[in-house]
């Protein structure tokens, strides 16, 4: 089987709405969408992505709400916060928490952080640190981010012998900057290296993220 897609969709339903139609019209192949209003929630709720957010669940795709943790320079109460807002104004399903430091002495910090999620009423936490961390992360968060970067450095890339302890659905794997017909290569690798959830883009810059890759539309 090949990997589910996890999508940040980091793009407003104004200047792709195709981009959202095409993620409620394919639950079979979308395991979470990732809703970033302005690099978090933002300071109030915004009807378009309540519509979009909607409409997803209603298709029976999950959605889980952005909150940058800075490496853990940001206080709990801070990512807590934040996380209430997309519970309140979107509904959301659980949490991704970006920038996650990824050595051993920060894991109980990132442990209290998905408890008190899963508390709140996350079904889903997922730490995304984009590199493989220490492995005691794993039994904290239900979906680790293992790898985000260029194509051309996840071609380089070395994995721990410590992931086959663990199933594919644990870990995911972000690849942009896509050359031109590589991206069903790149979501193959991504197969071979066991992880279960993938984003494979030729989106490129500041925000790669910007848009749905062209492949996950056909």
């Amino acid at each position: 089987m090949s990997p589910f897609l996890v999508v940040p969709a980091y793009f407003h339903p104004s200047v792709d709405p195709g981009g959202w139609e095409w993620l409620a019209d394919h639950p079979d192949l979308v395991r979470l969408v990732i809703l970033n209003v302005i690099n978090g929630p933002g300071v109030r709720p915004e009807p378009a992505f309540q519509a979009v957010t909607r409409r997803l669940r209603a298709a029976g795709v999950d959605v889980i709400g952005y909150v940058d943790t800075n490496y853990g320079q940001r206080y709990p109460e801070q990512v807590t916060d934040e996380f209430v807002r997309y519970l309140d104004w979107y509904q959301v399903t659980g949490v991704c928490l970006d920038r996650v430091a990824a050595t051993a002495p920060w894991i109980p910090h990132y442990a209290k952080l998905a408890g008190r999620a899963r508390e709140m009423g996350a079904a889903v936490v997922f730490f995304n640190h984009g590199t493989h961390p220490a492995e005691g992360y794993a039994t904290h968060a239900d979906l680790l981010g293992t790898f985000e970067g260029t194509w051309r450095a996840y071609q380089r890339l070395d994995v721990p012998r410590w992931t086959t302890a663990w199933p594919p659905e644990k870990f995911y794997h972000v690849v942009h900057s896509v050359p031109p017909g590589r991206s069903r290569q790149t979501v193959r690798l991504a197969e071979r290296r066991r992880a279960g959830t993938v984003y494979v883009t030729e989106g490129s810059g500041p925000n790669p993220y910007d848009h749905l890759p062209h492949l996950d539309r056909n």
